[in-house]
C-alpha cells in the first residue's frame, strides 16, 4: 500500500466529510421542518373539530361543557 492512501490516516477526507454530513444533516432537519408544521396544523384542526363536536353533543343534551 502506497503512503497517503489509506482512508483511515488521510486527515483531508475527515474534514470535507464532517462538512458534508452536517449540510445533509441540516437538509435533513429543514425538510423534518417543513413536515411538521403542517402536521401540527392538521392535528390542531383535528383537536377542534373534535372539541366542537362535544360542545354539540353537550349543547343538544343540555349539559354545560
Amino acid at each position: 500500500m502506497l503512503a497517503g492512501t489509506d482512508p483511515e490516516f488521510d486527515t483531508t477526507n475527515t474534514v470535507n466529510d464532517s462538512e458534508m454530513t452536517k449540510e445533509a444533516e441540516e437538509r435533513i432537519l429543514h425538510r423534518m421542518a417543513k413536515v411538521h408544521v403542517p402536521l401540527e396544523m392538521w392535528q390542531g384542526s383535528q383537536n377542534l373539530r373534535a372539541t366542537q363536536k362535544e360542545s354539540r353533543t353537550h349543547t343538544r343534551q343540555g349539559v354545560a361543557p
